[in-house]
């Protein structure tokens, strides 16, 4: 599997599929102002609910939650709401939330359109240390990079009503060298793979990240969730 990742990347030339960990002088205002919370769906064919699927309509969560910088917040019932945009160095401000509240978690529910991939990585492994379930409700959305936080649910449950989608990991680092470009993308790509590896989902699962623009998402259906081992329940 690691041979085809590489070997798209490869074919990719030089994608700008770096880790946002790269924009350590950003902020989220920082970023292109056409940067989509919800992108326009890339392949109809894979439209969970074609013809009628659209995500302005599907997705219920405010979109200033959604661009705001990410905030874990104690809900009732054992719920932790991790929601907003995974900025770069959110991790250990969220992984101290999580600490300290830790004994009245139960789950983890999710809404994000992604941000930093380390950040990503570095609460997804804490949320699986952790024993945490992950929850992506209906109409919640779980998009880039969010994905991989929801992959580090002990159980991750996705409502048939969620919208969950992948695209390339992308920054706005436009001085990188073309070269630089393609060793951050396959260092990322390994991070990337060796974490779904160890999480137990199917790593087919980012090809369609990168095969999907930055600008665009690939929509999971109900049937590549659980075929993919992301989500382990539906609901």
């Amino acid at each position: 599997m690691r041979a085809i990742f590489f070997g798209l990347l490869i074919g990719t030339g030089t994608l700008l599929f770096l880790d946002f960990q790269a924009l350590n002088t950003s902020t989220v205002q920082d970023l292109p102002l056409e940067r989509p919370i919800l992108p326009a769906i890339d392949r109809p064919e894979i439209d969970p609910n074609a013809p009628e699927f659209s995500p302005d309509e599907r997705v219920t969560v405010q979109p200033e939650i959604l661009s705001a910088p990410v905030t874990a917040t104690l809900a009732q019932n054992g719920i932790m709401l991790l929601s907003g945009y995974i900025e770069p160095g959110a991790a250990p401000r969220i992984i101290e939330e999580l600490e300290r509240t830790k004994e009245y978690i139960k789950t983890v529910q999710i809404n994000s359109p992604g941000g930093s991939v380390n950040d990503a990585l570095a609460i997804s492994q804490f949320i699986r240390s952790s024993g945490f379930e992950t929850l992506v409700d209906g109409g919640g959305f779980c998009a880039s990079s969010c994905p991989l936080v929801f992959a580090g649910g002990k159980t991750r449950t996705a409502s048939k009503k969620a919208t969950i989608g992948l695209h390339q990991i992308y920054g706005a680092t436009p001085d990188i060298t073309p070269p630089q470009a393609m060793s951050d993308a396959q260092t990322t790509t390994a991070q990337i793979t060796t974490h779904l590896e160890e999480m137990g989902v199917d790593t087919k699962i980012w090809i369609h990240a990168l095969k999907t623009p930055p600008n665009k998402l690939y929509y999971l259906t109900n049937d590549e969730l659980t075929d993919y081992k992301l989500a382990t329940k539906l609901r």
